[in-house]
């Protein structure tokens, strides 16, 4: 089962030859919603659209059914367009009872189709790879997440700061829906501006307190001590969880552990950041970063959080100052020096 990364069908779906077949199947549900109104859109026309268009869930639905109207003429158009969603819901016998029509699909009907998993074992996955499209709609990783933005945003004809970037993809995490709602408003606030700043993101959108965490993130690591505190207050203020803002803190300590044990191996700093899990763009800013801190300080600081974890989980101490005192011990000492 090879298909096409969705990003890379979505980028080319112009320049592609239309096909009476297609699948959307993966993870990522922003991106299956996507094709398959991208689709769609393509192959109807706005006149006679709710004569031509079917949608069914395959719970909802036998395979006979969806024959039976896919074989049927469009009315007063080209192309009828039926979506059936969720197929791997179906019992293998009903999707493999879809392979005869999927080998020879009627002219005048484009059939989409959408899984969440599929087993690329099955002939119904590889008759359609061969016979059809096949899009696998995956979520991105973190390094993707940050190129997957710009497209977006140069969509409509903005550029976007290296900053904003880095902060719409930590607000979002996983949630590729809340991140392009943002866009969408960001695009829309900044309509008289070329480029699009760290600080349109902070005033646009939704999830706006993750900012204050963000500010303790790069403060603690550019080992300002009153910043991180005072940004540490805010965020708690603005109703951060401290168990959230901990999260944080310990996986930026995990990324530069393995990025200094990928460069202890022979790699480079640039490339041990990549492989760390670093977006290309902030490559430079991490190196620096990572400068600030001896090997074994990294390596001894694993100790600290795993004490202070018992001590947000298990303690009568007040959150806030148990993450306060994690913030004297990371930024209490001052060291520039290289790793030893």
């Amino acid at each position: 089962m090879a298909g096409i990364n969705y990003t890379e069908f979505s980028g080319r779906f112009k320049g592609l030859k239309p096909s009476p077949v297609y699948l959307f199947t993966g993870a990522e549900q922003l991106f299956i919603d996507e094709g398959v109104r991208l689709v769609s859109d393509r192959f109807l026309g706005e006149g006679m659209r709710e004569f031509n268009h079917d949608i069914f869930s395959a719970a909802d639905v036998r395979t006979s059914n969806v024959l039976g109207i896919a074989e049927t003429l469009p009315v007063m158009t080209d192309c009828r367009v039926v979506v059936v969603k969720d197929v791997d819901e179906w019992a293998l016998k009903e999707r493999e009872a879809l392979i005869s029509y999927i080998n020879n699909p009627s002219p005048t009907t484009c059939l989409i189709l959408t899984a969440v998993k599929l087993d690329k074992r099955e002939k119904f996955a590889n008759t359609i790879d061969k016979k059809g499209v096949m899009v696998l709609c995956q979520p991105l990783s973190k390094t993707q997440l940050g190129g997957w933005i710009r497209q977006e945003v140069k969509r409509s004809g903005k550029t976007i700061n290296d900053d904003a970037v880095l902060m719409l993809a930590d607000m979002a995490g996983s949630d590729m829906m809340s991140l392009r709602n943002d866009i969408e408003k960001l695009t829309l606030y900044c309509r008289d501006k070329k480029t699009i700043s760290l600080n349109d993101v902070t005033v646009v959108s939704n999830n706006v307190r993750s900012v204050s965490v963000f500010e303790v993130i790069n403060a603690i690591f550019d080992r300002r001590l009153k910043d991180a505190i005072l940004a540490l207050k805010r965020a708690i203020d603005e109703g951060e969880a401290p168990v959230k803002i901990f999260f944080f803190i310990t996986r930026e300590f995990r990324t530069m552990l393995k990025a200094s044990l990928l460069m202890d191996e022979g790699e480079s700093p640039d490339k041990a950041a990549i492989r760390a899990g670093v977006p290309p763009f902030k490559v430079g800013e991490f190196s620096q970063r990572l400068k600030k801190f001896k090997r074994n300080e990294i390596s001894s600081m694993f100790e600290r959080l795993t004490d202070t974890e018992s001590l947000l989980k298990g303690s009568a101490i007040k959150p806030a100052i148990v993450l306060e005192k994690l913030l004297l011990s990371v930024c209490g000492t001052v060291n520039t020096g290289s790793k030893s």
